[in-house]
């Protein structure tokens, strides 16, 4: 069963949160000012730059953080602060009735594709996109899906014929799922994997800084755990510093298809959501989306991410 949130409305509070890595408290104030511009409130956390070795504090100090937020009525929309590492630890210790209680957009990308897959596997729909200190500012975030995946305003998410590069072509329908390569690849094995849809899925994958070799590794390794069962097509990100080096004889396509050889699915690369150059796209996790590869290659979600 999919639950969607409620659409976030004027006026009303968004709740920023430090699930995983440590952030500096300047760097979240440009998104501060550019979601009161929009409308919202925003809550700030007072310990906002707190600090444990490269985490956000302690795995209880950050589910508090979070459960307190999801359990706040005033709050009607969470957006994490940034990735880094330490998101993956909260999940055995997370509270299902609390993160479930209360639906609300819970919106990040990198690390917090941990939380992601917890979410799904509630049946929550959230949204991969631009985070408060990396990329919610004038220019550097896609205004129009963050507000179709927030607040239902404008039409839901469609990609424009420039945005993807077709790698194979064909058409597929599915469940928009994914995130993270390496957080994807990271919980394979655990209660928290990511597990294909019933319904069949569009697999959304993106990372940074990979080396194809690596990238080759991940996607073999989902795969093997069963992770490409009923998979319908599959869109890359922009894969920001994952070329392969310079006097290989191979290109980073050539490896991405490599790896994803036997699947008879279209495959695009490019989508700029999650690490990226260009303005940060919000996807929406858990609704119905379509990829075309061909002639015109476009993502398209089929459905409001908010009810």
């Amino acid at each position: 069963m999919t639950i969607k949130p409620r659409a976030v409305r004027p006026g009303e509070t968004i709740g920023l949160c430090v699930p995983s890595g440590a952030v500096d408290p300047e760097s979240v104030l440009g998104a501060v000012v550019e979601l009161e511009r929009l409308g919202y409130r925003v809550l700030v956390p007072e310990d906002l730059g707190r600090r444990l070795r490269f985490t956000a504090g302690s795995v209880q100090t950050r589910i508090e953080e979070l459960h307190r937020l999801c359990a706040d009525p005033e709050v009607r929309a969470i957006v994490c602060a940034r990735g880094g590492a330490g998101a993956l630890a909260l999940l055995p210790r997370l509270d299902p009735s609390v993160i479930a209680a209360d639906p609300k957009p819970f919106v990040g990308c990198s690390d917090i594709t941990a939380l992601h897959l917890y979410c799904a596997r509630l049946g929550l729909v959230t949204v991969h996109g631009p985070m408060a200190g990396r990329g919610l500012t004038p220019g550097s975030y896609h205004r129009e899906s963050f507000l179709a995946a927030l607040a239902g305003e404008g039409p839901p998410y469609s990609s424009t014929p420039e945005d993807l590069d077709p790698l194979r072509d064909g058409e597929g329908v599915g469940v928009l799922r994914g995130g993270c390569l390496s957080l994807l690849a990271a919980t394979a094995g655990t209660p928290w994997a990511f597990r294909p849809d019933p319904e069949g899925s569009l697999l959304f994958l993106e990372d940074v800084r990979e080396r194809p070799y690596r990238l080759d590794r991940m996607l073999t390794q989902l795969r093997l755990a069963g992770a490409f069962e009923g998979v319908r097509g599959v869109v890359f990100g922009e894969m920001k510093g994952c070329s392969s080096e310079p006097g290989t004889d191979y290109t980073l396509e050539d490896v991405l298809l490599d790896a994803l050889s036997g699947l008879d699915v279209p495959v695009a690369i490019g989508l700029s959501s999650g690490h990226v150059n260009g303005p940060n796209v919000s996807l929406p996790l858990g609704v119905r989306a379509r990829l075309r590869c061909g002639r015109e290659t476009r993502l398209e979600v089929l459905e409001p991410a908010v009810a």
